[in-house]
């Protein structure tokens, strides 16, 4: 591995240029605080009934006149008290009445953080409801269509910029409101599609989307399990230890189901990261991680590269890469020191994977030292019973072992992500050193392959299923593959470098061996990619940074279509480029990235297709591709665009 830097230096994002971070993260941006509108200081023990007194039916027993006025102007004044037009966020998170003081007084009761979220629409004012027994007015919680909950003729003052109930909750099924108090907990069910069209079944075997939290593990938490499993996770949540964290998971989740506002969730962890409103622990490193993850799969590359250097900073601070970390603060729990562990190697895996893909972030971790044992694989995580720890030197070493020892599906993806670091460092090398290091990270990339053991080359379970960790790993490896061989091939040139998302700018660098082999290493692993893509599963449930190595296989695909396969030779090639688009296409569906990225290979496709149907075959063949790629290099600046307005996408 490389040299080893201090754990004193506190890595951050570093940016592409200083436009590229630009954020508008001022008092006006949807980003700002909005202080509730209530301001009541007004003690509110949360040990008492979730009943408010807004909702408490006036008594029919008063004994006299001036009694039943005095209930009732009581009530009007409990009414003034605790029903405000948006509750704070813990409140809220927990299916609870708030008070809406700057800081509630049930927050400041649990003594947590209190802060309120920004909504994007107007508030729609407060509503009628049917008079009462005896004339008095009575409060009626209902659903209005697409505004959520609306409460009628209760005191409220007004907000112009919240439409959200004090009810709906950015949580999942931890707390449900009584079904006395005639609340609407959540929104009416609809129907949901998986990427290949099917109807989309939740956790208990029905139709309809899941809640967020449930979404996160079912499309979600096995390309990344770190944190906890689903029960124990839910314990957590529970007891409100790790606040962030929920919000994190939640934002995931959201990211699957069209019916919930993911934007409402993003700019709650904005607001708390921003003001480091959070604990300094593992489950904030955890929920960093997560954010970042879904930052990038939504196309905010800039804020993605930003809130993931907050996370490696976080991670040095509190020694995640040391030993001791786990087992000092995971009390002897052995589930909990696992995803301790876990957390660790997830940061430094998504730490390589979105240096790849991030220009704003730098592998910074790969030079942190560590001596933090290996994950074990899933079903041993999952189930409780965890095993003796593999250490990193141990992996290392099993080549030379009497016989063969066979690690977790992690430790594989662990070491695919240290050769991809490998390639970063070729790539900084200049001319007089490159020749020998790519040689020997190609040896690198080869050994990962001859050396996993045959349970570890098949990606399908004998349950059926994909093992996810598994795939990511073969996916590093491919990857890794282009971005050391591409630069050294023919594969560089033309309409392919119109597409800038997720993959390097295009650069020729002089070959270590011919370029014949650096293109055929190429294609190799972009049809490893292929074969990937068409595993039985479902693509929704591939890591997000899935999409851009398709992304990478594509521009392979698009530059050999473009310059090394006569036309009428390249019905293969085209199915290839078909698949890749196919895959982005159906990926757009959640994340907004393939959308952004999608249009760009569409594009260039569109154009070499209709480039090539607008030469001659007999033409194409008898002229060799060096030629072809010198001419287009030598006549197309100084050609004028408008002579190709035909051949160019609209």
């Amino acid at each position: 591995m490389a040299s080893h830097a201090s754990t004193a230096f506190i890595p951050q994002a570093a940016p592409a240029e200083p436009a590229f971070w630009t954020q508008d993260l001022s008092e006006s941006s949807p980003l700002a605080l909005h202080l509730s509108p209530g301001g009541s200081s007004t003690t509110h023990n949360s040990g008492q009934s979730q009943t408010p007194p807004a909702q408490t039916p006036r008594s029919e027993h008063s004994q006299n006149g001036h009694s039943t006025q005095s209930d009732q102007n009581g009530q009007n004044a409990a009414a003034a008290r605790t029903s405000v037009a948006v509750a704070c966020v813990p409140c809220r998170s927990r299916h609870l009445k708030c008070d809406g003081g700057v800081r509630c007084s049930r927050c400041r009761a649990d003594g947590v953080d209190c802060t309120y979220i920004k909504s994007r629409r107007g508030w729609k004012g407060k509503r009628k409801s049917k008079p009462g027994e005896n004339g008095a007015p009575t409060e009626t919680t209902t659903l209005n269509g697409s505004n959520g909950l609306v409460h009628g003729n209760v005191q409220q003052l007004p907000s112009p910029e919240y439409s959200y109930s004090p009810e709906l909750a950015l949580g999942g099924p931890l707390s449900s409101a009584p079904q006395s108090l005639g609340l609407v907990a959540a929104a009416p069910s609809i129907t949901q599609y998986n990427l290949n069209g099917t109807q989309r079944l939740n956790h208990f075997g029905t139709t309809g989307p899941p809640d967020a939290i449930s979404a996160f593990f079912l499309y979600f938490y096995d390309s990344h399990p770190f944190v906890l499993p689903q029960a124990r996770l839910l314990e957590l949540f529970k007891s409100r230890a790790a606040p962030l964290l929920e919000l994190a998971v939640q934002f995931m989740g959201s990211s699957f189901l069209p019916a919930v506002p993911t934007e409402m969730y993003k700019e709650a962890l904005n607001r708390t990261i921003m003001g480091a409103n959070y604990p300094k622990d593992v489950y904030s490193v955890q929920a960093l991680c997560l954010f970042a993850i879904g930052l990038h799969a939504h196309n905010d590359v800039p804020r993605a590269g930003q809130v993931f250097g907050i996370a490696q900073g976080l991670t040095l601070e509190i020694g995640l890469n040391r030993l001791d970390f786990a087992l000092i603060h995971g009390n002897g729990d052995h589930v909990v020191e696992e995803s301790y562990r876990r957390t660790w190697w997830s940061m430094y895996t998504v730490n390589g994977m979105m240096a790849a893909v991030n220009p704003g972030v730098r592998f910074t971790l790969k030079d942190v030292p560590t001596d933090v044992p290996l994950p074990c694989d899933n079903e041993a995580y999952f189930s409780g019973r965890i095993p003796y720890c593999h250490t990193l030197q141990e992996y290392d070493e099993a080549s030379f072992a009497p016989e063969e020892i066979i690690f977790s599906s992690f430790t594989y993806l662990i070491d695919a992500i240290r050769i991809l670091g490998k390639v970063f460092e070729v790539a900084r090398l200049d001319s007089t050193f490159e020749y020998h290091a790519v040689d020997v990270v190609d040896s690198y990339l080869v050994n990962w392959r001859l050396h996993l053991p045959a349970s570890k080359m098949e990606i399908i379970g004998k349950n059926g299923e994909i093992d996810e960790l598994l795939f990511q790993a073969h996916m590093v490896n491919a990857g890794s593959t282009i971005m050391l061989h591409r630069p050294r091939s023919n594969l560089g040139f033309g309409q392919v470098e119109n597409v800038n998302v997720c993959v390097q700018p295009g650069q020729i660098l002089l070959p270590t061996q011919t370029r014949e082999i650096h293109t055929a290493k190429c294609l190799t692993s972009a049809e490893n990619i292929s074969s990937l893509i068409k595993l039985p599963g479902a693509l929704v449930n591939h890591t997000p940074f899935f999409t851009c190595v398709v992304v990478m296989a594509s521009v392979v695909h698009l530059s050999y279509w473009s310059f090394l396969v006569p036309d009428g030779q390249d019905d293969v090639i085209k199915q290839s480029i078909r698949l890749d688009v196919g895959t982005l296409q159906q990926y757009s569906n959640t994340w907004s990235i393939a959308s952004v990225v999608l249009g760009q290979v569409r594009g260039v496709a569109h154009t070499l297709f209709h480039s090539k149907k607008a030469m001659s075959i007999h033409l194409w063949s008898s002229i060799s591709p060096d030629d072809v790629i010198r001419s287009v290099i030598e006549e197309g600046g100084s050609e004028p665009l408008e002579n190709y307005s035909q051949l160019i996408a609209p």
